[in-house]
């Protein structure tokens, strides 16, 4: 019988780092939590694909310095006339991974803007976190006078939900494998470290001092339910990445949400599908 793949939030640690950490825990739990700190705010970068590349050439790509966080990012613009569209990716994404949805959002007569996140991709910076997320976000939407709507796939959807219970004037929002939980992407990670529940605690603990935030009021399960902004949650039943569980718990706390579900496009094969494109052009028309 073939084996049933498991959630597992998009941490992949290879057996060696486990290990590694099993027993500088027992030698330094502080030195094992800062350890783990770093690598859980280090995005990884991988080879940009062929397909990719090709759609740099359709777009408009530059640098741009982001005053909050004294970073610059690079921006990738498709041009037009039309209603003004952000798109976010996810943890150890780059931008140009949503370049079909961009693509064909502007052949219908949309300007699109997409970005590689701090320490993602071209951009500067070697860790990152969801302040500095939302911060990008907030300077390209000022710079843009204002995003009609707004697409995230995953840690950018969380991004784009706690950067609108804020400030935004968006008229609509989509999401693609949205997780609901912070402090579950921290409890998953640990878990993946072979790290115990103490140092757990203690990593939630480190980052809420130093930033001086509480880490689950950036939950979106928590952010949205003041959020009155017309929202589409797209997510695949066979996401191993973030279960399809967690757009269904958003909904449930979000005053004005709906949730389609897919099924044989995971969690990143969907950002590329035609029936998801045409699901998220029949809801911002």
């Amino acid at each position: 019988m073939k084996k049933k793949n498991k959630h597992q939030q998009g941490f992949r640690i290879p057996a060696w780092l486990r290990l590694t950490f099993r027993g500088l825990e027992l030698v330094s739990p502080f030195l094992a939590m800062r350890s783990a700190a770093y690598i859980f705010s280090k995005p990884l970068k991988f080879k940009v694909p062929e397909k990719e590349l090709k759609a740099l050439e359709g777009c408009v790509h530059k640098m741009e310095y982001i005053p909050s966080i004294e970073k610059k990012i690079a921006t990738f613009t498709w041009k037009n006339t039309g209603k003004k569209v952000l798109l976010t990716h996810g943890w150890s994404g780059r931008g140009m991974q949503l370049y079909y949805i961009a693509e064909s959002l502007h052949k219908e007569g949309y300007h699109v803007v997409t970005y590689d996140a701090p320490a993602h991709g071209k951009s500067e910076g070697k860790l990152t976190n969801m302040v500095q997320m939302i911060a990008a976000i907030s300077h390209l939407d000022n710079a843009e006078s204002s995003f009609d709507y707004f697409i995230g796939h995953s840690f950018g959807a969380m991004a784009i939900f706690n950067y609108c219970k804020m400030e935004s004037r968006a008229k609509k929002i989509v999401t693609i494998g949205a997780a609901d939980n912070m402090r579950t992407i921290f409890a998953d990670f640990i878990a993946s470290v072979d790290l115990s529940t103490k140092i757990l605690k203690q990593m939630i603990d480190y980052f809420e001092q130093k930033f001086n935030v509480v880490i689950d009021d950036f939950s979106p399960y928590i952010s949205v339910q003041k959020l009155q902004t017309p929202t589409l949650l797209i997510h695949d039943e066979e996401d191993y990445d973030v279960s399809v569980d967690c757009s269904y718990t958003i909904a449930k706390h979000h005053p004005n949400a709906t949730v389609i579900k897919t099924k044989g496009l995971g969690h990143r094969r969907i950002l590329r599908d035609d029936s998801v494109m045409q699901h998220i052009k029949s809801f911002i028309k």
